[in-house]
């Protein structure tokens, strides 16, 4: 079987990818903040990435592989523009909930709203067990999905202004504030079609941890081609030859993984669709952690330093690797739910 990408969405990704490389972040200095990063920001939202899950805002169908592929192009270049909390877990919750007012504001840039995790990040949080509101640098409010009677119904909440440090420099996290404060947004996503946005959501994470991994080899074999040890280039020798071909094979075998789950959420029953996903997000988990401790190895020391932007990759890959659950998590459901069902099986 011969997969690949149509004309139009080759053209999205190389046009995502030229616009991630001008956003790209170089080292901890180069983080934007402020009106460089609402600049920013209105350069994502110019590109359409807010409604590409929203088919009466984009004129066309919600497509996961489009999605991913952007958000791909992205985290390849670290940027830390929020796309994946604000632009894509947000406003397919938004997008679920049928909340057009916010969808379109979302999509003309004036809405920036981050979604709410567990404070241990292994799911999308409400306020009765805490949450932390995810990718919220210059996010004014927060989403949060409270469940009552098998249903979720959503509530915004102005965010305050101080942001929380956390392990992924690139990205913010921010204590939500109390349920007092919440509006209802939209009308009641029902237990289906709340776990397609579960599915999108561990795709999603899973494409930005395929974009660091990507990244990182990129770079480990520019730098390896470059530098020059015992009067040779690193290169040359077998075993980072052989290290970064094991690195190879994982980002490929990721990147099949994710394009299947990708596809599979709006074209497949909603159970194989959230199966495909945790095993993208399950086989992403553990290939990323492997493949930027390779690009470390290869860079030497100076990858350990502050300074350097492989330090930037692992923090991002760890909290991503975390973010809806690690590859034992996955697990864990993959192995519960094709043992509840054996269609599955």
């Amino acid at each position: 079987m011969d997969i690949g990408l149509t004309d139009e969405q080759k053209l999205l990704r190389d046009t995502a990818s030229h616009l991630a490389d001008e956003l790209a972040t170089t080292d901890p200095s180069d983080i934007p903040a402020g009106a460089v990063l609402a600049e920013q920001w209105r350069h994502v939202a110019d590109l359409g990435v807010p409604t590409l899950r929203s088919p009466s805002l984009c004129g066309l169908d919600a497509s996961g592989v489009e999605t991913v592929v952007v958000i791909e192009e992205f985290a390849r270049t670290l940027c830390a523009v929020p796309v994946v909390g604000q632009a894509v877990l947000a406003a397919e919750m938004l997008e679920a909930a049928n909340a057009q007012d916010e969808l379109q504001r979302l999509a003309d840039g004036e809405l920036r709203i981050a979604p709410a995790v567990t404070v241990d990040l292994r799911s999308f949080g409400a306020t009765d067990a805490g949450a932390v509101a995810f990718d919220a640098a210059g996010a004014s409010h927060v989403l949060i999905a409270e469940e009552s009677d098998g249903v979720r119904r959503l509530h915004s909440a102005p965010l305050p202004d101080a942001a929380e440090e956390g392990l992924d420099l690139t990205r913010s996290l921010r204590r939500t504030p109390t349920a007092s404060a919440a509006y209802a947004v939209g009308e009641p996503i029902d237990a289906d079609r709340w776990r397609r946005v579960e599915a999108l959501a561990l795709t999603a994470v899973a494409a930005d941890l395929l974009g660091v991994m990507q990244g990182a080899l990129d770079d480990a074999v520019r730098y390896a081609g470059e530098r020059v040890q015992f009067g040779v280039k690193i290169g040359s020798f077998q075993a980072v030859q052989h290290m970064l071909a094991d690195a190879l094979v994982s980002v490929e075998g990721t990147r099949s993984c994710l394009w299947h789950a990708a596809w599979a959420i709006d074209h497949l029953p909603t159970e194989e669709a959230l199966l495909a996903a945790m095993t993208a997000k399950a086989y992403a988990a553990a290939a990323g952690r492997d493949v930027v401790e390779t690009a470390v190895q290869v860079f030497g020391g100076i990858a350990i330093t502050w300074e350097h932007v492989a330090h930037l990759r692992v923090r991002r890959t760890l909290l991503d690797r975390r973010l809806f659950g690690d590859e034992t998590t996955q697990y864990e459901a993959i192995a519960a739910m094709r043992l509840a069902n054996e269609e599955l099986a």
